[in-house]
């Protein structure tokens, strides 16, 4: 009977433990929380197994939301939901891949000092139809994404608004004429994986000057910053930075002639 008493007590000893706070390395943990580990020289290891897609719970058999695991398989055979070596964890309805700050790269700029452009100038003809525009490539770029990513396109690229004179491609004392110029600048892939648009406008920036003196003469550069956040697939791609102008009357752009400009492109894994 004694002895029966006593294992009585011992359980429910064990289960008052097991419904409280739990530590391992501490004898007190946090209020806040079920399970806290305590070490000075050991870390916490992860279930270590193949995952075989985003979408897909294998080898779990449902999609459990706040379940982490390190993956070590590489399966990029279904394009839109592939995985690498890595951290992931579930939302519920897919994995979610944990992405480290070493795997961010910088595929353009991203250096301190230098000068992004050369300088490059697009005479604008007067507009004779709505809508007419003038355009020039001022940068081509090529770049390799090894897996799906978010792609940042952010640059600073510098322009001075003259006019060309009577000859086009003769620079003249300055605009006098009071008419409006437009002005873009924006990006474009030339190459892509398939399902990306090429030749399409993307993260236009755009700045509308007209001189507001008879003889103001441009002395300064003006800055556009063309930005853009794009998720991308793997693949090989070619991008164009562009310059363009319109206007009712010719008028000259000078871009790249300041020494701040930059083009910067980063890249972020999402898968």
């Amino acid at each position: 009977m004694k002895n029966i008493f006593l294992t009585i007590l011992t359980f429910l000893g064990i289960s008052a433990q097991m419904t409280a706070q739990v530590g391992i390395g501490l004898a007190s943990p946090n209020n806040n929380a079920m399970l806290e580990v305590s070490s000075t020289n050991k870390g916490i290891l992860l279930p270590r197994l193949a995952l075989t897609a985003t979408n897909n719970p294998s080898p779990l058999s449902a999609h459990v939301a706040g379940m982490s695991v390190y993956n070590t398989a590489t399966n990029a055979s279904v394009a839109a939901n592939p995985v690498y070596p890595g951290e992931y964890y579930n939302d519920g309805t897919q994995w979610q891949r944990k992405t480290a700050w070493s795997e961010k790269v910088m595929l353009s700029g991203g250096t301190i000092g230098g000068d992004a452009l050369t300088t490059t100038t697009l005479d604008v003809p007067a507009a004779t139809t709505s809508g007419s525009i003038t355009t020039i490539t001022l940068a081509t770029l090529s770049f390799t994404l090894s897996k799906p990513s978010l792609v940042e396109f952010n640059s600073n690229i510098s322009a001075i608004f003259t006019n060309f004179g009577i000859a086009p491609g003769a620079t003249g004392a300055g605009i006098t004429d009071n008419a409006v110029k437009l002005c873009n600048l924006y990006y474009s892939f030339t190459a892509a994986p398939a399902g990306i648009p090429v030749n399409n406008a993307f993260g236009i920036s755009s700045i509308s000057y007209i001189n507001s003196f008879t003889t103001f003469i441009t002395t300064g550069n003006f800055y556009l910053v063309p930005r853009s956040t794009l998720n991308l697939p793997a693949g090989n791609y070619t991008i164009t930075v562009n310059g363009a102008g319109a206007s009712g009357t010719a008028f000259r752009i000078t871009f790249g002639s300041g020494n701040r400009d930059a083009i910067n492109i980063r890249a972020t894994p999402s898968k």
